[in-house]
């Protein structure tokens, strides 16, 4: 899906350096993006299962899984509870495992558990990507460059960030319309994005 960022760009913009001085670090993208799909994961549920043989087991707790760009390749650190945070605690929550993944910090817990996983190949200059799915989770989102680009918006050209967005799911199941109806509460929540930090 394509996803119009306007609005997430304009309250990143508002809030990003009162953010900054308050919590000593940057409000980037990543932590916008966890935070709307862990709302979009508890309209969709199914995305936050995992497979055992032939049951499907349902998970309470969304523990999304966030890769992490390191020196030998990409590590998976899991943000556990996810559903229960709001933006600035999704920020710190990242902040906390980034740093401490790429200080080579991370506990054997900190790699486990996770239910639902985002990979963002975008900050690499990727636009769409394919990523596989880390098993036994059913899903994983992929995060394509974000590009400003001319649309048309009400009869009119303007320039807008606009950012592919893809989900990778397990037939077994979820089908593609499950897996389309993922997506577009997604791009609802994103280009109508209002929570602040």
């Amino acid at each position: 899906f394509e996803m119009d960022l306007h609005k997430v760009f304009t309250m990143r913009e508002k809030h990003k350096a009162p953010f900054a001085v308050r919590e000593g670090f940057k409000l980037t993208f990543t932590p916008i993006f966890l935070h709307a799909t862990a709302l979009a994961i508890k309209a969709h549920p199914i995305v936050n299962v995992s497979v055992d043989g032939t049951d499907i087991l349902y998970k309470n707790d969304i523990n999304l899984g966030c890769a992490v760009a390191i020196e030998s390749g990409l590590i998976v650190p899991v943000i556990k509870g996810a559903g229960e945070l709001n933006l600035t605690g999704m920020a710190r929550r990242l902040n906390d495992i980034v740093g401490r993944a790429r200080s080579k910090k991370l506990k054997p817990e900190d790699l486990q558990g996770g239910t639902f996983s985002i990979t963002n190949p975008g900050m690499f200059g990727s636009v769409v990507s394919t990523p596989i799915i880390n098993q036994p989770q059913v899903a994983i989102l992929s995060i394509g460059a974000i590009i400003k680009r001319p649309v048309v918006i009400d009869e009119m050209i303007a320039i807008r960030p606009l950012c592919q967005i893809g989900l990778t799911f397990d037939h077994r199941v979820i089908d593609g319309e499950g897996g389309a109806k993922f997506l577009a509460t997604l791009k609802e929540i994103l280009e109508n994005y209002s929570e602040e930090p």
